[in-house]
């Protein structure tokens, strides 16, 4: 390899640490400035409405906060859709 290959590699190198050096100090910039307290008594300009329709009844287990098993979703994902042995298509 030659050196001019190899000042080449160094300088598209450097130029790239540059790039992402700024990159962050910006973002840091803008999340710095961006992360203020937010003000409840200014109007957001989205009026209050009615919130997400409710989803289906999560079954006797979702109260203790754990996920649900892939066993307890009745009625969800292939379920039901093999036809068993006896059946005709």
């Amino acid at each position: 390899m030659s050196n001019a290959t190899i000042w080449v590699f160094l300088l598209v190198g450097v130029a790239i640490v540059a790039f992402l050096l700024i990159a962050f100090a910006r973002g840091r910039r803008i999340q710095a400035r961006d992360s203020g307290p937010l003000h409840t008594d200014e109007p957001s300009g989205r009026e209050p409405g009615p919130g997400p329709a409710p989803g289906p009844d999560p079954g006797p287990d979702a109260d203790s906060g754990d996920r649900l098993k892939p066993h307890q979703l009745k009625g969800y994902g292939n379920f039901g859709t093999r036809p068993g042995p006896g059946d005709d298509r």
